[in-house]
C-alpha cells in the first residue's frame, strides 16, 4: 500500500487479515484474524503509525508596473506575490496571513491591497495545502512621494498553518539568496533619490524715460524660476544672486530676490517634484551700468534632498537656447551707448 494524503492525515494505517479455508468435508470451517506479532495482544490489528510532519516554506517575491514615465517612482505599482508552499508531509490548514510592511526607516505602511488569493498549483482551494502544493497570493502598493523620499519600502509576511502534526509557520524569504541572505529575509524594494534642480533667471525691460533705448534709469525685472526635476522633495532653499556690469565689477540690485508664487504644493522653501517656485528682483539702471555698456546677472541656488544637506545646486540659465548657450549662462541686459558731446563757445567784447 502507498500512503496517500488522505491516509496520512489519519496519522496511521490500520491492517488486519481474515484467513477462511475449508477442512475435508467441510466448508469454510476454518477462519482466524491475523495477529500482531509486535504486541501481546492476541488477533490485533497491525497498525503502522504515521508521524506527521508538518513544514511550510513562504517567499515573497516583488516586481513594479510602472505608470509610464520610465522611472520607478510616485504612480508605480509595487506587486507582491506570496508563495506558500507545504513542504511537509500533511495538510495545512486555517491559515494565518501576517503582512509587515515599513519604508526605510521603520515607519509603518499599509499595503493598497492585501494579500488575496490567487490559486493552488494542485486545486485546493482557500485556506488548505495538501503536501507539495504550493498556494499563492498577491498585495500591492501605490507608491507615494513619502516613499520615494525615504527611499524605498520594506516587507515581510509571516504564515502561521493547523495541521495534524500541530501548528508551523514561517517568515518569508525574498527569493535572492545572492544578497548573503538565505533565510527569512525581509522583501526590500530600493528607490534611488535623483535630486536635481533647474535655476532660470529671464529679464524684462521698462523704459521709464521713453526714449526706446536701454539705458540710464530703466527699471529691469528679473523674474527667476526654480524647478524640482529630480524624484525627491527638496528643501531650504537658498538663493546667492550676483550681479556685475560690462567689466565684471559688481552692483547691487535695487531689490533682492523676492518670493512671488509656487506650483504643484511647493513654498518657497521647499519644492516638491515638478514643482516650480518663482521669484523677482529689480535694478535701476546706474550710470556705472551705461558706461560699460551691459549688465550680467546670474542666481545660484541650493537646496537640500531627503536625508541630506546642501547637496543640490544649480547656477541659472537665461531661458534663451537660441544664443548657443544652453546651460548655466547669465542673464546678459545691452546698453544702448550713446556719447553725445556738445561744446558752446561764447564770446564777449571789451571796448
Amino acid at each position: 500500500y502507498t500512503i496517500s494524503v488522505a491516509a496520512a492525515n489519519t496519522g496511521k494505517i490500520i491492517n488486519r487479515a481474515v484467513v477462511t479455508a475449508s477442512s475435508p468435508g467441510q466448508t469454510n470451517d476454518v477462519t482466524d484474524s491475523s495477529d500482531d506479532t509486535n504486541t501481546v495482544a492476541a488477533d490485533d490489528p497491525t497498525v503502522v503509525n504515521i508521524t506527521p510532519i508538518p513544514a511550510i516554506e513562504v517567499v515573497k517575491r516583488v516586481a513594479v508596473q510602472e505608470n509610464g514615465d520610465g522611472s520607478l517612482g510616485v504612480g508605480d505599482i509595487v506587486k507582491y506575490t506570496i508563495t506558500i508552499e507545504n513542504k511537509g508531509n500533511v495538510n495545512l490548514t486555517s491559515l494565518v496571513i501576517s503582512d509587515t510592511f515599513t519604508d526605510m526607516s521603520s515607519s509603518v505602511l499599509s499595503l493598497t491591497t492585501t494579500p488575496t488569493f490567487d490559486f493552488a498549483n494542485l486545486g485546493s482551494s482557500e485556506g488548505t495545502i495538501k503536501p507539495l502544493e504550493t498556494a499563492y497570493y498577491n498585495a500591492t502598493y501605490l507608491i507615494n512621494q513619502a516613499t520615494v523620499d525615504i527611499g524605498g519600502v520594506i516587507n515581510s509576511v509571516t504564515v502561521t498553518a493547523s495541521s495534524t502534526g500541530g501548528l508551523v509557520s514561517d517568515t518569508s524569504d525574498d527569493n535572492d539568496d545572492s544578497d548573503g541572505n538565505t533565510t527569512d529575509d525581509v522583501t526590500v524594494l530600493v528607490i534611488n533619490p535623483d535630486p536635481v534642480i533647474e535655476a532660470t533667471k529671464t529679464v524684462s525691460i521698462t523704459d521709464n524715460n521713453g526714449n526706446g533705448s536701454t539705458d540710464l534709469g530703466d527699471l529691469l525685472t528679473y523674474t527667476i524660476t526654480f524647478e524640482n526635476k529630480g524624484n525627491v522633495t527638496l528643501s531650504g532653499l537658498t538663493i546667492s544672486d550676483t550681479l556685475t556690469d560690462g567689466n565684471g565689477q559688481g552692483l547691487s540690485l535695487t531689490t533682492t530676490p523676492t518670493f512671488v508664487s509656487a506650483t504643484g504644493g511647493s513654498t518657497s522653501m521647499t519644492l516638491q517634484v515638478s514643482g516650480v517656485s518663482t521669484y523677482t528682483a529689480t535694478f535701476v539702471i546706474n550710470q556705472q551700468g551705461v558706461d560699460s555698456g551691459s549688465l550680467n546677472n546670474t542666481v545660484l541656488v541650493t537646496a537640500s534632498s531627503p536625508g541630506q544637506s546642501n547637496n543640490v545646486t544649480d547656477r541659472s540659465d537665461d531661458g534663451d537656447d537660441t544664443d548657443g548657450d544652453t546651460d548655466d549662462d547669465p542673464t546678459v541686459v545691452t546698453i544702448t551707448s550713446s556719447p553725445s558731446l556738445e561744446v558752446v563757445k561764447s564770446a564777449v567784447v571789451s571796448d
